[in-house]
């Protein structure tokens, strides 16, 4: 029989031999349950399918020790194909021949052993690395339902390989010999090592403090004597704290964790509640993270966190600009996503994977499963929202609550070059149809696990293809994992330099971030508008008292004007900084700015040479 012939099988209709000796479908009369051996070649002895009123299912049968035939099932006909069904009944009549007994419950008695060694084990046993595994299996799970985000599971990995290094050496220590003296040791050995690959002190600098042990030991007098003054003494003195205090926190949850599933254990098994102490504590009890106080005080100090000013952000506008240009437009979407980030206010995930909403399925859209941006005519009233003109949906956004925002005539004119620019989607759909119907075809004639699981991959990366077109911003290759633009730290670094933000020679060293960017917009929404509602919504800010200021409820018409506006005049404001700027993405309904006192960007191309912004208009 063929897996199409397996698949359908009924009670209504069974196989039969015709007159060339060739399975054949036919009609039955009995209308009841049946099992039918399998014949092909290549299938074990007793090997077949058991025809029921709901469902077919592979079976096994084989004679045991006493003589008596000892029946088992191994899954639905659909689950698996043939090949692998019968590979399965191998492994199963090897079992039964090797203990006499059926071996569905072998198998099923080999997972309770296993889960009651589990539940032996001492907690005082358990490893920090077993723990951190436990505590990374349950976020998994929460990622599964949307509760977190995989950056939170990531952010433990990492946490875990910084609990291995060499010299903090805690990843592999069981609870039990945890004590407080070494959690003080390792934390000590993680801020020391996290300190030293730091990516925020410089080169020159960390080549001046190459001498020094832990640099958090130095004096401010000290500081100054090797030639680091200013924010730098609180970057130098603060280096790998952050890294190490997230570290640990992580640690002390995860056994927390353990904590927890060991008393709903007990309580499972109906034994006495056990007294359990987490070793990770420590850390609060000796106050060995920074407060709030401190963090506020640190980055003050440190000069971070810091939205652009009326000086700062001409320039960064215009540096933004001429790398948009560079490489022949190979940084376009890098350059676009920082603009959108600054004139939206978006965290750093939010736009990263914006849909184009011609191109997401209707699916996608009425269930609200990606994020997506939606060009309009004015006037034009948009078929999901019931809202007028162009606007943007973003559906993960912190806390997991939905974000609607108007695209204003900036944002729009963005907007629209890449829409201009974006890739054809025609290739890509042939390719992924071919990928399926190839994959269907296999399944249907029952082909092997291998070839099932290669043709799988191949529409796996057919999709994957596809999704890239699908993108706003879209990754530069077709390698990357989510198949749109998400890391910028390269083109920000660049505009850093060609803004002039950092500059060591001239002690100049201001920070930029993505985030930063969302803090501007708070800044000029603030200056312009005042502390109001709309700016709390324009931030997408969680308001404390949520009778009176929700941020995430549905917008009124009245709103949404009213957001409108305050994002059409926000955005204007922060444009006009820049005349060349505003120049090169203005329409002929827009004035023309005088260019005379803001001169042109200059940056570092890839072989030192200088690139000015050239105006467009």
């Amino acid at each position: 029989m063929t897996y199409a012939q397996v698949l359908g099988l009924s009670i209504t209709k069974g196989p039969a031999l015709d007159a060339q000796g060739k399975v054949r479908m036919v009609a039955r009369s009995e209308g009841a349950p049946y099992v039918v051996l399998d014949g092909g070649p290549g299938a074990p002895t007793g090997f077949g399918f058991r025809v029921g009123k709901t469902m077919t299912t592979y079976v096994g049968q084989k004679r045991g020790p006493t003589g008596t035939p000892i029946r088992f099932s191994l899954g639905n006909v659909s689950d698996m194909g043939l090949d692998e069904a019968r590979e399965a009944c191998r492994h199963h009549l090897a079992l039964l021949k090797e203990t006499g007994k059926n071996p569905v419950h072998v198998k099923r008695q080999q997972l309770l052993d296993a889960l009651e060694e589990e539940s032996t084990v001492d907690y005082g046993d358990l490893t920090l690395r077993e723990c951190l595994a436990r505590y990374i299996g349950h976020l998994d799970s929460r990622v599964r339902k949307k509760k977190v985000k995989q950056v939170s599971v990531d952010a433990v990995h990492d946490s875990v390989s910084r609990l291995s290094r060499p010299g903090v050496e805690l990843a592999d220590r069981a609870l039990n010999d945890i004590k407080a003296e070494v959690v003080r040791a390792a934390f000590d050995a993680c801020r020391i090592s996290s300190m030293r690959l730091s990516n925020r002190i410089p080169k020159q600098m960390r080549q001046k403090l190459g001498g020094v042990a832990d640099w958090s030991k130095l004096s401010v007098a000290e500081l100054e004597a090797l030639g680091i003054t200013g924010k730098h003494i609180q970057l130098v003195r603060a280096a790998g704290l952050s890294s190490t205090e997230h570290t640990f926190s992580d640690a002390r949850r995860a056994v927390e964790f353990v904590i927890k599933q060991e008393r709903a254990r007990d309580h499972e098994l109906g034994r006495p509640q056990r007294h359990f102490y987490n070793p990770l504590e420590v850390i609060h009890t000796e106050d060995m993270l920074r407060e709030a106080h401190e963090l506020r005080s640190h980055y003050s100090r440190a000069e971070v966190r810091n939205p652009l000013g009326d000086e700062t952000l001409p320039k960064v506008l215009k540096a933004i600009a001429a790398r948009r240009d560079e490489q022949g437009g190979r940084n376009a979407a890098g350059a676009d996503y920082l603009l959108l980030t600054l004139l939206w206010g978006t965290r750093r995930s939010e736009a990263a994977p914006l849909r184009w909403y011609d191109r997401c399925t209707p699916g996608e859209l009425s269930q609200a499963q990606v994020s997506w941006v939606c060009l309009s005519s004015p006037g034009q009233i948009n078929p999901t929202t019931k809202r007028e003109g162009s606007q943007v949906y973003l559906f993960e956004t912190k806390n997991w609550e939905e974000r609607f925002l108007p695209v204003t005539y900036f944002a729009e004119r963005i907007l629209q070059r890449r829409f201009n620019e974006r890739m054809d989607d025609a290739r890509p759909r042939q390719e992924l149809e071919g990928a399926k119907a190839a994959l269907a075809a296999a399944i249907k004639r029952g082909g092997s696990k291998a070839v099932i699981a290669a043709l799988t991959e191949e529409v796996a990366n057919a999709e994957h293809a596809l999704d890239r077109t699908r993108y706003v911003f879209p990754a530069r290759s077709g390698r990357s994992k989510t198949g749109h633009y998400s890391d910028s730290k390269s083109i920000i670094a660049n505009v850093r330099r060609d803004a002039g933000l950092v500059d060591l020679r001239k002690e100049v060293d201001i920070g930029l971030t993505p985030h930063d960017l969302r803090r501007t917009l708070g800044r000029y929404a603030g200056r312009l508008l005042g502390k109001s509602r709309v700016v709390s919504q324009m931030l997408h800010h969680r308001a404390k008292d949520r009778e009176t200021a929700s941020t995430d409820e549905i917008y009124t018409e009245q709103e949404w004007s009213e957001l409108r506006r305050a994002f059409g005049e926000v955005e204007e404001h922060m444009m006009a900084s820049s005349p060349r700027v505003w120049n090169r993405w203005k329409g002929t309904d827009k004035p023309r700015l005088d260019e005379a006192n803001d001169p042109p960007a200059t940056i570092f191309a890839a072989r030192n040479q200088k690139v000015a912004l050239d105006d467009e208009h």
